[in-house]
């Protein structure tokens, strides 16, 4: 569905752009932020839920809102009366028909109160007319009570400063309120009014539309934000600043090639459209890829920052080109961003144990449950652990569904990677105190889901493959802890050997193939410096990792 919706979003854009070229932008100005809103609002069925689990009531709700609305201010169109103007303040009553919405959430934030819902519905419907109202008496007190001639250019500048502020309002409110939620209930009832106001309003129809526009393109990069797994955008961050950025830049662009091209004919027409649309695409794609080189150089942040920051830079573009929008870029951005983000998103590490194939149970709620702000330590789901008594022999490890997980690096540009080969052998003693542990992971199988990088990792500056093919861990003593067992060992790495201290768990024993099958969890931190490696802030020095290891007699 992600596909289909940012194809057709695609072509749409393709369409806008054409338009504008052609200079005819009042009849498609109209469908393009239509299908921009619809789009969003398809969207956003993965992220509703209620009790019982994925619900779409709501995406209906606002889907029939958003389309009943284009189509009367279509149908419309030619007449003048003021009292349409309620329909959309009418239509956000059917809310109250549906009482359970109280029990539905959307992107982890609850609704809690349908009346809630339905005032901010309500208020955002009626929003225009209000800006209408105030438009007219700003201009009248104007004339009334000063020398000030209030001609088209200040009432457009107001009519700005009206939108702007309801944005912020809204953000506000509705995050206090209604969280995300409130931004996508904003968006369509504001832009539905928009639909039917045309010029019943004093409002320009380009601000309506830029403001409604620009709510569901805030509204798309809070989902493709959940989607990677990141709740918030920091602006102390590079690479968010970077996307802020690179919106003005890739606005401008497009902007100078439609001009241009709209004083051309021919072949040069079509190669300034092209470039019109290519130029906004290739930047947005090497945005993306910059985080595979490094992840604070690019990524799934610094693409939901681009998109909230290009619809917050349409309506101040919209201000001072009272009859343009630049809603083919919008739909090219949007509809790039959700082609090119899961190419780019976070790297979700695998799991290389399942437990319930072995017939190990865990307590679901001894583990920590992930959040953000903590360390990667903090973060893991912690098992629970058992006697290694109950595991005297020895064992085998599986190499293929063993592995052993890392992260490095400053806070907000971790590099995440594992060794997806794990070899070596355990041999539980009856005194687990002298118990005995050898490990070993080549080096040729370290990920860190990027090939490029892959191939810098090992050659001579960091882990030199070819010269100190693995990595090994010999431990010396184990002592109990808690469930767990603090292991003392000998860590070596590029010929270098230290002692390093792991947490060790001893998660289950299990059966598979008719054979025991034991799962050992461990933890640890080490400073790479410690092994002869250069230090560096960028890269980061401690190494935080665990292990999943399945062992077998």
């Amino acid at each position: 569905m992600i596909t289909i919706t940012a194809v057709f979003l695609l072509i749409s854009g393709i369409f806008a752009a054409l338009a504008k070229v052609r200079k005819n932008t009042k009849p498609s100005e109209f469908i393009a932020v239509f299908i921009l809103g619809l789009s969003t609002l398809i969207l956003t069925k993965d992220y509703f839920f209620d009790g019982n689990g994925p619900n779409q009531t709501i995406t209906f709700i606002l889907i029939a809102t958003l389309s009943v609305s284009f189509a009367l201010g279509e149908l419309l169109k030619k007449k003048q009366q003021p009292i349409f103007l309620i329909i959309p303040f009418l239509l956000s009553f059917v809310l109250l028909l549906f009482p359970e919405l109280s029990t539905h959430e959307y992107l982890s934030r609850g609704v809690e109160d349908v009346f809630i819902l339905l005032g901010f519905a309500a208020i955002s419907a009626l929003t225009p007319i209000i800006m209408h109202v105030f438009n007219l008496l700003i201009k009248y007190l104007t004339a009334k009570f000063s020398p000030i001639v209030w001609n088209k250019t200040d009432a457009h500048l107001l009519e700005s400063a009206l939108a702007y502020a309801f944005i912020g309002g809204i953000a506000a409110l509705g995050g206090f309120l209604l969280g995300k939620l409130g931004l996508l209930i904003a968006a369509t009832f504001f832009l539905s009014t928009s639909f039917i106001a045309r010029n019943r309003t004093s409002i320009t129809p380009s601000i309506l539309l830029s403001t409604g526009g620009a709510l569901f393109l805030v509204s798309a990069a809070f989902m493709i934000m959940e989607q990677a797994g990141f709740q918030a955008l920091d602006l102390t961050n590079g690479e968010v600043l970077e996307g802020i950025f690179m919106a003005g830049f890739i606005a401008v662009i497009y902007e100078l090639f439609i001009r241009l091209a709209q004083h051309r004919k021919g072949k040069w027409r079509v190669l300034l459209l092209f470039k019109a649309l290519f130029v906004p695409v290739m930047i947005i794609f090497l945005l993306g890829f910059a985080y595979t080189q490094l992840e604070r150089l690019g990524g799934v942040l610094t693409l939901s920052a681009l998109l909230i920051s290009l619809g917050v830079l349409s309506l101040l573009y919209s201000t001072f080109k009272i009859a343009s929008n630049i809603i083919g870029l919008k739909l090219i951005t949007l509809g790039s961003v959700l082609l090119i983000a899961p190419l780019f998103s976070p790297v979700q590490q695998s799991s290389g144990i399942d437990l319930g194939a072995l017939g190990i149970s865990q307590d679901e709620q001894s583990k920590k449950p992930k959040a953000a702000g903590k360390s990667y330590h903090e973060k893991l789901n912690e098992p629970n652990g058992q006697d290694l008594a109950q595991a005297i022999g020895k064992w085998t490890i599986d190499e293929e569904a063993s592995k052993v997980f890392f992260e490095l690096g400053p806070v907000g540009g971790r590099t995440s990677g594992e060794f997806s080969v794990v070899k070596g052998s355990f041999n539980v003693k009856e005194n687990t105190a002298q118990s005995e542990i050898s490990v070993a992971m080549p080096v040729k199988n370290i990920t860190t889901f990027n090939s490029m990088r892959d191939e810098s990792l090992l050659e001579e500056e960091y882990l030199h493959e070819e010269k100190y093919p693995e990595i090994k861990f010999k431990a010396k003593s184990f002592t109990p802890e808690g469930d767990a067992y603090k292991v003392d060992g000998e860590f070596t790495l590029l010929g270098v050997t230290k002692d390093l201290s792991l947490t060790l768990k001893l998660v289950g024993i299990g059966e598979k193939d008719g054979k025991e099958i034991m799962v050992l969890w461990g933890k640890a931190s080490l400073n790479r410096t410690d092994y002869g490696m250069s230090s560096s802030a960028k890269i980061g020095d401690i190494v935080d990792f665990h292990f999943e290891v399945q062992l077998k007699r």
